[in-house]
């Protein structure tokens, strides 16, 4: 009975993991592995398809809805136009928690299908990249300056990281 190794210890309450080894290649006369390929284009929708996804959308967007904000506080009822105010000044995001008429339970912003498009519409993010660039951008480097001042000792150690 001799054994190659030392033992393996294994703790009580924790069971040891397998790792799957992958097979070795054969050669160069192998058989390729077949790969099922996504296909690039969608399949066109079905007039079916299409109204359902109407159906979907113009629910969606009369619903009344209900998120969750930074510290799991419920807020509403709003509707849309609200939503999309939430967006562009950062409270919700697509992480965001809500619920409305006919959800089961509380489902991220992201889950909800057709929510995230009606949303972050092209007037939306436009907003939201202008309040970015000329409101949040200049008042924290404005902190960062406040703050350099106070630090008794500088390192560069994050301007190096990127």
């Amino acid at each position: 009975m001799s054994s190659s190794g030392p033992p393996e210890k294994v703790q009580e309450g924790k069971k040891k993991r397998r790792v799957k080894k992958k097979a070795p290649l054969a050669g160069k006369d192998a058989a390729p592995a077949i790969v099922a390929e996504r296909p690039k284009n969608k399949a066109p929708l079905t007039t079916n398809d299409r109204e359902v996804y109407d159906y979907v959308r113009e629910a969606t967007s009369k619903n009344v809805w209900y998120y969750r904000d930074r510290l799991s506080v419920p807020r509403g009822p709003c509707n849309i136009s609200v939503l999309r105010e939430c967006w562009v000044h950062g409270v919700i995001d697509d992480g965001t928690l809500v619920w409305g008429q006919g959800l089961m339970d509380w489902l991220p912003v992201k889950n909800v299908r057709t929510l995230v498009p009606q949303i972050r519409t092209f007037e939306v993010q436009v907003a939201t990249w202008i309040k970015r660039q000329i409101a949040l951008k200049p008042a924290i480097n404005r902190m960062r300056k406040e703050r350099a001042a106070e630090r008794p000792l500088m390192t560069n150690q994050v301007s190096d990281m990127y």
